[in-house]
């Protein structure tokens, strides 16, 4: 309604246009600080449907680590240098030894050598996660793969338990895998196949994490594609190129499945996308060529500087990360608001996100003190 000026009034326009049209469009960390004017905007943002559609609504985008924290890259806004800044940071004294294991919905998973974390970045909730307890003697426990259960809407960690060698340090029978649900402290084994020259069947997520795709999880292992299913929650196999040798990297381009390969000289970059996923049918796609490629500064190709491609056309080669299209054309560097740029390109991602969970709220009553070694600042 008009007020006599013939301006509208904002009181007069209705709960549902506010809540629905314009709340709705708002970043999280701005809907939260909304949730303090009014009891009825608090309580429109808070229902479960509100909070899933507009999860679905954000920008799902690539998470880079640096030496200071975890950083995510900027919404696209046209070519150009772009610079980001930590949403996580470490702290001093820690900064080193932790660890991104997985992002899910918009949480993430970190980890301090034994202790594992779970936190919502975007409402500064975190909670202490429990994990499968360790094999008698000397074991470790690594997280594999974190995901949300289809059917019951459950976020799930995929475990692996390993055994140590004492002397040797190293891992001297295959893994035990268990899921876990966030906030339950009773794990499940997961039985897998028979391990063949490709080794096991899922590895750490904080170094190789899967790609979530039609309800699976998917891993590039050897010559084959390892994948879990996570409504079945079991392992299966999966074929791809074999002309492609070991040198892939496996990533969802625009919600398909493609695998990125190189040479051995490391100055190309070939990509391949799943056609037919029943089928398991691959089409050449085309190729970068580093090469031919004028950047500023110029690309150092030396033969340590393995080049990884994720998400859409980023690439890494060293320390330096930039962006490309799909003839090989530079369009700019990405760079941290930050002395150093030492920046390792991730396969996670982060949706943003107001989803809280159960663990958050007990912990938080329970007055667990158990304070985490970094600092969420989004």
């Amino acid at each position: 309604m008009p007020d006599s000026s013939g301006a509208t009034v904002f009181d007069d326009l209705p709960e549902w246009l506010v809540v629905d049209e314009i709340l709705f469009r708002l970043p999280p960390r701005d809907i939260l600080r909304c949730r303090a004017v009014r009891r009825s905007w608090r309580s429109g943002t808070s229902t479960d449907k509100f909070i899933l559609d507009h999860h679905r609504r954000q920008p799902s985008l690539p998470i880079i680590e640096h030496q200071k924290g975890i950083c995510r890259l900027p919404v696209p806004s046209g070519a150009g240098d772009k610079k980001i800044r930590p949403f996580v940071r470490y702290t001093p004294v820690t900064r080193i030894d932790v660890m991104h294991h997985g992002a899910c919905d918009g949480l993430l998973i970190l980890s301090l050598q034994h202790d594992f974390y779970i936190c919502n970045p975007a409402t500064h909730m975190c909670a202490s996660l429990p994990r499968p307890p360790l094999r008698p003697g000397i074991g470790s426990v690594s997280v594999v793969a974190f995901y949300r259960h289809p059917t019951s809407g459950e976020h799930r960690v995929l475990w692996a338990v390993y055994s140590i060698g004492i002397m040797s340090l190293a891992v001297v029978e295959p893994p035990d895998y268990f899921v876990l649900t966030v906030g339950s402290d009773q794990p499940r084994l997961i039985q897998w196949p028979t391990v063949s020259e490709q080794g096991y069947p899922a590895a750490e997520s904080s170094i190789c994490p899967p790609v979530h795709h039609r309800g699976s999880l998917h891993w590039a292992m050897g010559r084959s594609i390892t994948v879990f299913d996570t409504v079945a929650e079991i392992f299966r196999q999966m074929s791809r190129p074999a002309q492609l040798g070991d040198m892939v990297s496996l990533l969802d381009m625009g919600g398909a499945l493609a695998l990125s390969s190189t040479t051995c000289e490391f100055v190309t970059l070939d990509v391949w996308v799943l056609q037919d996923y029943d089928a398991e049918t691959w089409g050449f796609q085309y190729r970068i060529n580093l090469r031919a490629m004028v950047a500023a500064p110029p690309l150092n190709l030396r033969a340590d500087f393995v080049p990884r491609m994720v998400a859409e056309l980023l690439i890494q080669m060293g320390w330096h990360l930039f962006r490309c299209d799909i003839d090989g054309k530079f369009l700019g560097n990405v760079e941290i608001e930050e002395h150093e740029n030492y920046l390792t390109l991730t396969k996670h991602r982060l949706q943003e996100s107001m989803i809280s969970l159960a663990l958050f709220e007990r912990q938080e009553q329970e007055a667990v003190n158990n304070v985490p070694p970094f600092l969420i600042v989004m």
